[in-house]
Order: structure tokens, then sequence, then C-alpha cells
């Protein structure tokens, strides 16, 4: 007999408000052995409705941007798309599936959530999965490969993160850290959601109490061993320096050394030994898209994001999206999929986009990545946007040519792209890659100016 029970069919989803932890809603899955392509039906609880409809966080007290705090149920032919944000992936998966002792595939999905959702990003996470037995470990490796308790272990220092050491490597995959997702050609960058305690030694979230963290991370290596892998994950943190200046939405910057980079998260904020979770989903989330290996056009998610986000916030959103748009073009980021782009909601509800992240020379790849999401084929050609082109398409929320003379904005950013490329040091040969594309979008964008 295996150790999970199909009999097993829904499963209760906890948020966190007011520096705890609440009983939200319950989703039950009429046919849990077809996973994400099965019927599910979405209740919030009577207790939880009648504490948060009417109130001021009912915005952050929502599951999802796409479900409203209410009495209504929710029922569909696949499960709510944010459920599949929840789900370990990549290596984490895997080992998920041996310890729960079953078979690759959507059969499996509804038993990972129950035992291997317990500490996701943002403000979400699977009572069930909390409770379960299989999340504990009798002992677990040290920093010397000495089996200890979860109680007494002292965690790991930098350094033996650097390395990937093989005792943190399991002690990691044990307490269910790791975080790789598979990417739309099922390549994985391994991750592990870690946290510092106030020694300053690192430990899987969920690991420690709040009050003993000090600061929360993902810690990030190279997909695989080539030097084209490494290149990469090299270059990621100043691809952000880049955004950075290049006026988008950004994080903390990123620490790389030796082959690990050590990425600050922004859904956990550390306050006076108090964790903030923040709500955050993937954009193929907020559209509703359930699936993977899927492609939506940009257009599709664009449609779904302006229509959640308030009015007055349209401009400066959709100017955001096109920008990271643009340098995804031209600094190759070819891995540019929804679940790379994700949104932020405050108590009140307000949607907006998470700061950057997951941007890299991806071109390099090994998997050989072309551009995953791209604009309509009225609207892009051989991977080249007309820029004119998808600035209308936002006519139907604000003025096309107010957006373009904002647009019209990036002429001088661009003309100097490859100089801030050189100061944030992006290899020479990625500058070299780019230098011909920042040309061309930049006579483009002046096109849109004189036109």
């Amino acid at each position: 007999m295996t150790p999970y029970s199909t009999r097993m069919s829904k499963i209760t989803i906890q948020t966190f408000l007011d520096n705890q932890w609440h009983d939200a809603a319950e989703v039950v899955f009429i046919k849990p052995e077809l996973g994400h392509r099965g019927q599910s039906r979405l209740d919030y609880l009577p207790q939880y409705v009648i504490e948060h409809m009417d109130g001021d966080d009912e915005g952050g007290a929502r599951v999802s941007g796409r479900y409203p705090v209410s009495f209504e149920s929710h029922t569909a032919s696949d499960w709510p798309a944010f459920l599949l944000d929840l789900l370990p992936g990549g290596e984490g998966r895997r080992r998920w599936i041996d310890r729960l002792d079953l078979s690759m595939g959507p059969s499996s999905e509804l038993a990972l959530l129950q035992h291997a959702a317990a500490n996701p990003v943002g403000h979400l996470r699977i009572a069930e999965s909390v409770a379960s037995v299989h999340r504990s470990a009798p002992a677990l490796p040290d920093e010397s490969g000495v089996l200890t308790s979860a109680a007494q272990h002292k965690g790991f220092s930098r350094e033996s993160l650097v390395r990937r050491q093989e005792h943190f490597i399991e002690y990691a995959y044990q307490l269910g850290a790791a975080v790789s997702g598979a990417t739309d050609v099922q390549g994985e960058a391994p991750k592990f959601l870690l946290v510092q305690n106030l020694a300053g030694r690192w430990h899987a979230e969920g690991a420690l109490q709040d009050l003993q963290v000090t600061q929360h991370w993902i810690v990030k290596f190279a997909r695989g061993k080539t030097t084209a892998d490494q290149t990469v994950l090299r270059n990621e943190s100043g691809y952000l320096e880049v955004a950075r200046q290049f006026g988008l939405t950004v994080g903390k910057p990123l620490q790389y050394e030796e082959g690990a980079l050590f990425i600050p998260r922004f859904d956990r904020l550390q306050r006076e030994g108090k964790t903030q979770r923040l709500a955050m989903e993937s954009l193929y989330s907020l559209a509703g898209v359930c699936g993977f290996g899927v492609a939506p056009r940009h257009e599709q998610l664009c449609h779904d994001l302006m229509e959640q986000i308030l009015p007055e916030d349209r401009m400066d959103q959709a100017l955001e999206y096109i920008k990271r748009d643009v340098l995804n073009v031209i600094m190759g980021n070819t891995d540019n999929h929804g679940r790379n782009t994700a949104v932020l909601r405050d108590q009140s509800g307000r949607i907006t986009l998470s700061p950057l992240y997951d941007f890299a020379p991806m071109y390099l790849d090994p998997e050989g990545i072309a551009r995953v999401t791209r604009w309509d084929n009225s609207r892009e050609t051989a991977g080249q946007p007309d820029w004119r082109s998808v600035a209308a398409f936002f006519e139907a929320w604000m003025s096309t040519d107010t957006l373009i003379d904002r647009l019209a904005d990036l002429i001088e950013p661009l003309s100097t792209l490859s100089g801030t490329m050189q100061s944030a040091g992006i290899d020479p040969a990625i500058i070299e890659r780019c230098r011909p594309l920042v040309d061309t979008v930049t006579d483009q964008f002046r096109g849109l100016q004189n036109a």
C-alpha cells in the first residue's frame, strides 16, 4: 500500500493575514486522478467570508485576484489556476514523488498539494501539507554530514551553499526547500527557499519560527554544467541592474558568488521578528491559465492584467509590461513565459506587477529556448514586435497616442543601453550580440516619435 490515499479529494487553503494563518477556502476535486485537468469546485469557508467579505482587507484575503471573497461556489472543468503556482517542480517534484511512492504525471498532483505545499511563495499554503507526516525527517545531515534533529540543527554556512556540498542538498530536499520549476522546454535551474537566522546561518524556509529569521532568500544554481549554463547564471545579477537603470520595477540587488546566485525575496518582509507574507501569484494564475507547457499570447495576459488592475494604474503597468518586453527582445531573455512574471496584491486588492525576476540571457541556454511568449502574428514577426501595433492593443484602456508619447521617453535609455550593460558588468560577448538589436529597436522608437 502506498503512503498516499487517493480517497482524499479535497484541500484547505490557508492565507496569511494579520500575522497569522487562517483557513480560507476548500477545493474539492471531482476526478483527482486527472490532476490539474480534472473538474474542481472552490468555496470560501463561511466564517472566513463573514469576517472578510465586506472588510477593508478583502483584496488581501483573496486566494487569487480571480476569486473575490464571497459565498459563491466556483466550479470549473479544471483546477483554479493559482494552485499550479503552489506545486513543486523539477528535482523537488521528483523527490516528493519518490517519497510518496507515486508515479510521475497528473495523477500525483493532488498528493503533491496535500504534502508538498507547506511553504510556497506568496501568502498561501495548504493546511493538509502543513500537517503531513511526510514533511518531518527523523534526522537531517548537518554541515559535516552528521545526522541531527531538526530542532538542534545549526544550519549551514554560506560557503557550504556556494560549494553545493551534498549534505546541504540532501537537507534541503528532505525539508522540501527545493522550488526548481520546469520551463516550457522542461529545463530547470535548481532553486532553494532559504532563510538566515540571527547568527547568519542558513536554513530551509519553514524550519525556523518567524522570530528566529532575519532575511528570506532564493538561492539559485546553474541549470547544467556547461559554460553557457554558468554564463547565464553569472550575468543574471547584471541583467537585473540594467533593468533597474532602464526604469523597471526591480527588487534588491542579487549577489553572485562562484556559481551560486543569492536572490533576496520580495514576497517576504521581515520586521521586528515578524514575517509579512505578501499576496503574490503568477501572471498565468491571474489570467486563469491552467496548464504546463502552454504559451498564451501577450494579448491574453495583458487583457486580464488590465481588467484586474485599477484604472489609474493601467498606464504605468502597460508601460512596465512593454518595457520589460523591449529588454526581453534586445537582451535575449527568451524564457519570458507567464510563470516568470508575477503580480503582487495588497490588502485593498490593488494589483501591480511584481519586481522583475528570472531575467537573464536565456538565448544562450543549451536547451535552445526560443522566445516563449509572443504578440499575435499581426504585431510580431520573427521575434520582432511592431511597437506601434503593440501600443495600439491597449486602446481599450488608455489613449494610444499618450502611451506612444510615454514610450518615446525610452529613446535615450535605449541609445545608451550598450554602455549601461557594460557598466553593469555584462559579459562583452553578450553586449556585442545585443548591440545590433539595441540599434534596431532604438530606431524603431525614434520612428514612433516621428510618425
